[in-house]
């Protein structure tokens, strides 16, 4: 199923521990480091948790039609619970609310879903690991989390999520996710990012956030990055030349710039391209033209490959409005440091090979390359 490196990191391993507590630690991790480690369960009732938290996660586009078959259940067709005019009703106020009601441009709803238990197991069918690098930060903080790459279903943003997770390495610390404009017009995505603590990933909606002082995450590289993902090249590539945005509105608002770097992501899915007419028509909606594979029929990652993540020491960033393109310059490289760092100290310790690469492009090359796919 996956390329020989890959085999490499699902390797048995003597000792009985996974590929990852086998692999050397990585070398010159700042003082008050932490790592979490949330194993695959092996118990009855851990798989079957395990198994539907990641099914959860994985399956919002699959929401919608699960909500019509309900309808048509409990219909006129089914159980005959609802006649066709009540069905129509209920049909035309979904769609009403979808149009009129708007909590993504606002404050959005509680994040529950991201910070339950929920993210936890949905990591140990994962088999993941979280490093921290250096200490916890600052509760009272104002932070922006800057997450690569980006992947093609964005499995990496469990790691800022979870009571063991995320909450143990960062305690008092929650944050808003910027999420693409059309997820919330598409039902069960839509529910599903709202109740993930989603908001739109516009400038004004994230900067009135920032402003309340709520923490942002993001994921810079954005659909571009997502139709470079190839688990079968050697080379990962990061759309983060000329991407600045996300550095701009941090100096902005006075956010230090937390940058974190998922391992694995890429093998855990197949890629499947479709034709090139409709990923242009997919551009423009600021969609993805790349769909993806998973376990059997559903959007699963295929086992075997352990899930790494390391978040690294926030860049400390000064507050400016307007901001000084030399500065927006000196921050943004900054984090394009940080990310190489931590990929060339931390590969070898989540199963990577020396041949293994990290690339940074332009959302132009990136464009360049998914109309080649």
């Amino acid at each position: 199923l996956y390329p020989s490196r890959v085999r490499r990191l699902c390797a048995p391993v003597e000792s009985g521990e996974s590929s990852l507590g086998r692999a050397m630690a990585p070398k010159a991790a700042p003082a008050g480091t932490e790592e979490v480690r949330l194993p695959r369960l092996t118990s009855l009732w851990g798989n079957a948790l395990q198994f539907s938290s990641a099914l959860l996660f994985a399956s919002y586009f699959w929401f919608a039609p699960i909500m019509a078959l309900g309808m048509v259940s409990i219909g006129p067709r089914g159980l005959g619970l609802l006649g066709w005019r009540a069905c129509a009703g209920v049909v035309a106020a979904y769609f009403a609310q979808l149009v009129c009601y708007k909590p993504h441009l606002s404050r959005g709803w509680s994040p529950w879903l991201l910070y339950s238990p929920l993210t936890d197991y949905a990591a140990h069918y994962y088999d993941a690991t979280c490093v921290r690098e250096g200490p916890a930060l600052d509760p009272k903080g104002h932070y922006m989390f800057a997450v690569y790459p980006h992947g093609i279903y964005g499995v990496c943003r469990l790691f800022t999520g979870g009571v063991e997770l995320f909450g143990k390495l960062f305690p008092g610390i929650q944050m808003r996710w910027g999420s693409f404009s059309s997820a919330f017009y598409v039902p069960g995505v839509r529910e599903f990012s709202l109740l993930a603590g989603c908001l739109d990933a516009s400038k004004p909606v994230l900067s009135r956030a920032a402003r309340r002082g709520e923490n942002i995450a993001l994921l810079p590289g954005g659909i571009d990055e997502m139709m470079l993902t190839d688990g079968e090249s050697t080379d990962t590539k990061l759309v983060m030349l000329e991407r600045k945005g996300f550095a701009k509105l941090a100096i902005e608002q006075g956010m230090d710039i937390v940058p974190g770097f998922c391992f694995g992501e890429k093998w855990i899915h197949r890629t499947v391209h479709l034709p090139l007419f409709l990923r242009k028509v997919l551009r423009k909606l600021r969609m993805s033209g790349t769909l993806l594979k998973g376990r059997g029929p559903t959007f699963l990652g295929f086992l075997g490959v352990p899930l790494g993540f390391v978040w690294a020491e926030p860049i400390r960033v000064k507050q400016q409005n307007p901001v000084e393109p030399a500065y927006l310059d000196e921050v943004h490289a900054a984090v394009q440091a940080s990310v190489k760092d931590i990929f060339d100290r931390y590969k070898e310790r989540f199963g990577y090979p020396p041949e293994e690469t990290l690339t940074f492009v332009a959302p132009k090359e990136a464009a360049k390359a998914g109309k080649r796919a």
